[in-house]
């Protein structure tokens, strides 16, 4: 009776090693989500990406898009709110968000004021929000007809978690546009084609830093200028940008990957307008990163799990001593080339989650003394060939 030729056993060691991993790796997956006991240490890595060291590294003021300006409000009142719309209008910039919303009326003197700043400027994107299933808007004395407004949720996950992803069209019900995707449109950055084909599914938002990569001004420094010349032709965004200490501010504060610290974050690190002014910045140069899908990421996973099952197969073979010895030097160089792999294509506006095309190759070289014990008893029992007998 003829053998199997040696290579042959070994490409089926190796597969059938790496679909017990892959079974193993689910089970244990499962069990990590659904035992509550372990609910502390899901949610501290669901926090957390490996390409968050990438974006918290990153902030780099040479980045800085200068067409688009932050305006901090602070808690001003809207009088001064109507006064700072007039006075920005009158620098001639080519849109003016506002991250705020009037929700209810106030004085009947002031609230006028308001109400004529916003109808005499076409140039404005108001904001609402979604709120479970009702909608959080401008009270409809401040809402003018033919506005141009967009949604400013950020959170599409849930309370407390990273702000990772941005959806940029709802095409549920009626069609929506979000905040930063009609500041785009006003300003002309996108046509309604471009975000209608690219922004109808959450992408990953391209972060170039914190609020220091943006001009910034307060208030009172822009109602006291005559003449503010970087306003000519830029976007600027009106929102919250803290009133004192800003370590301790969390109001409309958010977790980005911009955070210094990857997982256990405590407190949030980026304000609502900031993060739009990140999304507002990669729409501006069209610089949409792509996120590979997960069928393709699990097949990437698979490929590579194989073949560092295959290699390490056959110098567990040739030498167990030396396998024995360099196997978890092995499973470090796994981690480092793939990570860094991971952080390369990020700077190529690739998205590829890494996890499991790390972690999957790692159990599988943890996986081959066990898969040994099994073939040992197949082979006792049904007579089973192997590479590792």
């Amino acid at each position: 009776m003829n053998k199997k030729p040696v290579n042959k056993i070994l490409y089926r060691d190796a597969f059938l090693c790496t679909v017990m991993t892959f079974l193993v790796a689910g089970f244990l997956y499962y069990a990590f989500v659904n035992l509550s006991v372990l609910d502390p240490f899901e949610k501290a890595f669901k926090d957390f990406k490996f390409t968050d060291i990438f974006y918290s590294k990153r902030i780099n003021k040479t980045q800085r898009n200068d067409k688009i300006i932050l305006v901090n409000i602070k808690h001003a009142d809207r009088f001064q709110l109507a006064e700072l719309i007039n006075k920005i209008n009158s620098f001639e910039p080519s849109a003016i968000g506002l991250d705020i919303i009037f929700q209810e009326r106030r004085l009947e003197f002031t609230d006028s004021i308001l109400q004529a700043a916003l109808s005499s400027n076409k140039k404005i994107v108001t904001a609402y929000y979604h709120e479970k299933d009702s909608i959080v808007n401008n009270h409809s004395y401040f809402q003018i007809k033919g506005e141009t407004k967009g949604y400013i949720n950020l959170n599409l996950e849930g309370q407390n978690s990273v702000i990772r992803d941005f959806l940029g069209v709802k095409e549920q019900n009626d069609q929506e546009f979000a905040f930063a995707t009609q500041l785009a449109l006003k300003a002309g950055f996108i046509d309604e084609d471009y975000a209608l084909k690219e922004l109808t599914k959450p992408i990953p938002i391209n972060y170039i830093g914190n609020k220091d990569v943006f001009l910034n001004f307060e208030i009172e420094e822009v109602l006291n200028s005559e003449q503010i010349p970087a306003f000519k032709n830029a976007v600027i965004i009106l929102g919250y940008l803290g009133e004192g200490d800003e370590k301790y501010d969390i109001e409309d504060k958010h977790f980005t990957p911009l955070n210094a610290e990857w997982v256990g974050r405590a407190v949030p690190d980026t304000f609502g307008v900031v993060i739009h002014a990140n999304i507002l910045n990669m729409l501006s140069k069209q610089s949409l990163i792509y996120r590979v899908s997960k069928f393709t990421t699990y097949l990437l996973a698979f490929i590579i799990c194989f073949f560092t099952i295959f290699f390490s197969m056959k110098l567990y073979v040739k030498n167990s001593f030396v396998f024995d010895v360099s196997e978890k030097i092995i499973q470090l160089l796994i981690s480092v080339l793939l990570l860094y792999l991971a952080l390369l294509l990020l700077q190529a506006n690739i998205y590829l989650s890494v996890v499991p095309i790390i972690l999957l190759p790692i159990l599988g070289v943890e996986m081959i003394d066990y898969y040994e014990h099994l073939v040992k008893y197949l082979n006792n029992k049904f007579n089973w060939e192997s590479h590792l007998l």
